[in-house]
């Protein structure tokens, strides 16, 4: 018997409802079908039965339930009259859906696995009705893109001929699309008698609930889209070469709207469109302009007759045409109404740093505001606004200087020029502003990537080569513990001293639990059941454990698990609406309300990091991971997840991370693949967002991406993950890899990617600062480990010889000692044999061989990765509950507006 919701599911189901409400974008809605008031309706497609709540992978969530469409129209009042068309079909759906799953049963990929999918059957008898609905559902995965072919982002023969029969068949039809992306809507043109089509998107676990109260006018929609819809694929620049193993980024910054508005393409529905019950004017009351801001005051007033409704304000900018790429116009700033009655008007205030404005100019390594006019417009879509307002800037202003990071050997961007020509307005505020009236130019100072500090408190050997190491000694306060670090008795750095090297690896690696090998994907922590992950727990120096847990769109954990009593608990997670849909509320407020909320689950479940929000950009819309990011815009992407990160965090003790960083953009090959970008393209585009979130929210930590971007692993990239990650951005917290990831150990502990997870590296670490001895049996055979492959996607079994090559012409040797000589292993003899190992008494033998030359590992990169994983420990529950103190919000006081303001 399940046990009863509790009073966490209860208020977390209603705000989960109430997002997917705020989520939902109505596309088109000829003769005011919608809402409706006629309850009667006629319900076809899977997705009525088996609502799609979100996508598959990491992203999923193992919720108490989900409310299908079905389930939901009918709990608000509406009668069903197709429900025999659907129980015959849910029969056959149900049943090749099991034996689908069987095929995966055990399997440690099984969680990767596509989403079930079966085509409709052809609707051969209509149900009577005046109202005809249909589901058109689509889902996606990690590990795996969409396909531009029917059935994924084109429809299937049988559900386009349905929509056609329905619309001709019924009085008033309507298509919902459970979609995680974006798909083909050719089938409105084929479909002239269609009248409503509403984008509801994977909405979580009240997915039902939210839709009814949409479709009967309880909540008038509010949603805008998040991407670019296009009226055919190849409309998307990045189609020639999205998918590729090594892709191109030929586009640079003209990706989503940016490509559309600049280059004359007609979008079917643009980025940031959304329809409404009701009808609302916009009036720009006030702008002003100076060299610190651009404040817009804008008027919203609710002028339909019958409902209230919120609306969202845009704020776009174009900045002037120069040799440096700029897009037609970006995303500036937005902000979304309460909701507002029929004749109720709100005043709404926008404001921007001017510096916001700036583009990266690769000859100069520097952001700069260009000379020239810059022209501000607002609406509520990309190609629904009105110039508000303009101003021209006497000369060229530096707002920051950097350096070239990450640049690739060769630029592929080929896009290079905004084909649209701006004009002037007349009749609006115009300003002049003066490039010496700005702040001074903020030069970026950067760690030296050949520089190494490593501490000691006694003499030692110190591994390590080809950088310059400097060695700071400090007082000796060996059998401290981290409380002492804490209370500051000690200094972090007197403490990192003291730890072993064994403990400094032991800290820097995850645990990855022996019984849990098969899983490839969460399932490998032993604290809370079904957790992603867990790190090293040392009792001796009072250093605790810390859980990660999957995914974007809620806590993935197990349903229910046994105590050592024996005893059955659940952990029933709420399911949340997809990371595109938080997108798609454009309200950064309701998104923090949801954030906060995933803080207190956290706490309850005790798990300390949530492996999200994901945000990576929309490049193109067969990325297979596209739900569970927010946007093709990096403003919309980094203020939405900023807003998360800091719900999450005004929690004591748990904190979020971001991911994935950088440049996964797509699944295929996304373990072993190179992405090339171009140097403005990156600092535009695709760091854009993360900057924002991370300077606005200050999250726990950051995962780095699978990837190589311009030829290196993300795990790896130093200039990535230090240069501008810690030393252009200032992040604070820690950073982990994705699991299993290629990334090579050494590489990524001077990288500054702190923690390797789960946590199969230890002894490439070890090997690389001491000669370590390999692992043997008892009856003398070597050890092995069991490994996920992650190019191959397969399991593999490795020997741990170590640092040691056996080798029978080789200079050194290591000693065995075997209990039972009779029990000595074939392998064992056979290399006494061929004289690799030799006897020396009864019970022990040496193994002659080379120790390896590869002590390149300096001590003071573990120190510097476990420094930021002590810090960001410190400030967590498992530490508070350890010290007995209570732990505070995670860099609270951090301002989610920091980049407005």
């Amino acid at each position: 018997m399940k046990s009863e919701m509790s009073s966490r599911e209860l208020n977390n189901a209603k705000l989960s409802q109430k997002v997917a409400e705020q989520g939902i974008v109505l596309l088109q809605n000829k003769n005011n079908v919608l809402p409706l008031h006629n309850k009667k309706v006629a319900l076809y497609g899977s997705g009525a039965f088996e609502t799609y709540k979100g996508g598959t992978g990491s992203g999923d969530v193992n919720q108490r339930s989900v409310v299908s469409i079905l389930d939901g129209l009918e709990k608000h009042g509406f009668e069903v009259s197709s429900k025999g068309w659907l129980n015959r079909f849910k029969q056959s759906y149900l049943k090749n859906k099991s034996q689908y799953y069987q095929k995966f049963a055990g399997s440690p990929l099984a969680v990767l696995a596509p989403a079930f999918s079966m085509d409709d059957p052809e609707i051969s008898d209509f149900s009577r009705a005046t109202i005809g609905i249909y589901v058109v559902s689509r889902s996606s995965g990690e590990g795996q893109d969409r396909k531009n072919e029917k059935g994924d982002y084109q429809l299937t023969e049988n559900e386009l001929a349905n929509i056609q029969s329905m619309s001709q068949f019924y009085r008033y039809s309507i298509v919902l699309l459970n979609v995680g992306g974006v798909i083909d809507t050719s089938f409105v043109d084929s479909c002239p008698l269609l009248d409503s089509v509403v984008l509801v998107s994977q909405p979580g676990m009240e997915a039902g609930n939210a839709i009814a109260n949409v479709l009967d006018g309880t909540v008038t929609p509010s949603g805008k889209l998040t991407d670019t819809w296009a009226y055919n694929f190849e409309d998307y620049y990045s189609s020639n070469s999205f998918g590729q193993k090594n892709p191109n980024y030929q586009e640079g910054i003209y990706v989503g709207y940016r490509y559309f508005d600049s280059f004359n393409v007609e979008p079917r529905y643009e980025f940031g469109y959304g329809l409404s019950y009701t009808k609302f004017y916009l009036n720009a009351t006030k702008v002003k302009v100076s060299e610190s801001q651009i404040s817009v005051d804008v008027n919203v007033h609710n002028i339909g007759d019958d409902h209230r409704g919120s609306e969202v304000v845009q704020v776009y900018v174009s900045n002037p045409q120069t040799d440096i790429p700029t897009p037609y116009q970006s995303l500036q700033g937005f902000k979304k109404t309460k909701v507002l009655h029929s004749d109720e008007s709100q005043d709404l205030n926008i404001t921007i740093p001017t510096k916001n404005l700036s583009s990266y100019d690769e000859k100069k390594s520097a952001l700069v505001l260009v000379p020239g006019v810059y022209i501000i417009r607002m609406g509520n879509s990309s190609r629904n606004t009105k110039v508000v307002g303009e101003f021209r800037l006497d000369e060229e202003v530096i707002v920051q200087q950097l350096s070239a990071k990450i640049v690739p050997e060769k630029d592929p961007t080929i896009l290079r020029s905004n084909n649209v020509k701006l004009e002037r307005t007349v009749g609006v505020p115009y300003f002049l502003l003066k490039a010496a009236n700005f702040e001074d130019t903020e030069t970026v100072k950067y760690h030296d990537e050949n520089e190494v500090s490593s501490y000691i408190n006694a003499e030692r050997e110190l591994p390590g080569n080809g950088k310059k190491q400097k060695i700071l000694r400090t007082n000796n306060y060996n059998g401290r513990k981290l409380i002492d670090v804490f209370k500051n008795r000690i200094a972090m750095t007197e403490f990192i001293a003291t730890l072993t090297d064994e403990e400094l690896v032991n800290l820097d690696e995850g645990i990855l639990l022996p019984e849990d090998m098969g899983s490839i994907v969460g399932n490998a922590a032993g604290l809370v059941h079904g957790a992603a992950g867990e790190t090293f727990s040392n009792e001796r120096r009072g250093i605790p454990a810390t859980v990660n847990a999957d995914g974007p769109a809620g806590l993935r954990l197990d349903r229910h698990y046994k105590d050592e009593s024996g005893q059955v608990h659940d952990q029933y997670a709420t399911a949340w609406p997809i990371g595109t849909m938080l997108a798609q509320t454009w309200d950064t407020g309701l998104v923090g309300s949801l954030g906060k909320a995933v803080g207190i689950e956290m706490k309850e479940f005790g798990v300390t990091m949530w492996l999200a929000p994901g945000m990576n950009i929309h490049r193109n819309p067969l990325g297979g991971r596209n739900f569970e990011y927010y946007s093709e815009d990096p403003v919309l992407s980094g203020m939405i997840s900023a807003a998360e990160v800091s719900g999450v965090q005004s929690n004591s003790g748990v904190g979020a991370t971001v991911k994935h960083f950088l440049g996964n953009n797509q699944e295929t090959d996304r373990n072993t693949g190179n992405s090339i970008i171009g140097e403005q393209a990156l600092r535009e585009i695709y760091l854009k967002n993360f900057q924002i979130a991370i300077e606005a929210s200050q999250p726990m930590a950051v995962m780095s991406s699978y990837n190589k971007v311009n030829g290196t692993f993300s795990g790896e990239n130093y200039e990535l993950l230090t240069n501008i990650l810690r030393d252009e951005w200032h992040f604070e917290g820690l950073v982990m890899t994705d699991w299993f990831s290629l990334a090579d150990p050494v590489a990524s502990m001077h990288a500054g990617n702190d923690l390797i997870m789960p946590g199969v590296s230890q002894d490439k670490l070890l090997a690389a600062i001491s000669d370590f001895e390999p692992e043997f049996n008892d009856d003398g055979s070597i050890k092995t480990r069991d490994i996920f492959d992650i190019a191959s996607m397969k399991p593999r079994t490795v020997d741990l010889w170590n640092d040691f090559d056996p080798d029978v012409s080789g200079t050194d040797f290591v000693k065995i000692h075997i209990e039972q000589a009779e029990n000595m292993s074939d392998a064992l003899q056979a290399m006494i044999l061929s004289g690799e190992a030799q006897i020396v008494t009864r019970n022990d033998l040496i193994i002659t061989g080379n120790w390896k030359d590869n002590n390149n590992l300096y001590i003071g990169d573990l120190q510097k990765s476990a420094m930021h994983i002590l810090k960001v420990v410190m400030k967590t529950d498992r530490f508070a509950e350890l010290i007995s103190e209570s732990p505070q919000p995670y860099n609270a006081g951090m301002k989610l507006n920091k980049y407005f303001e």
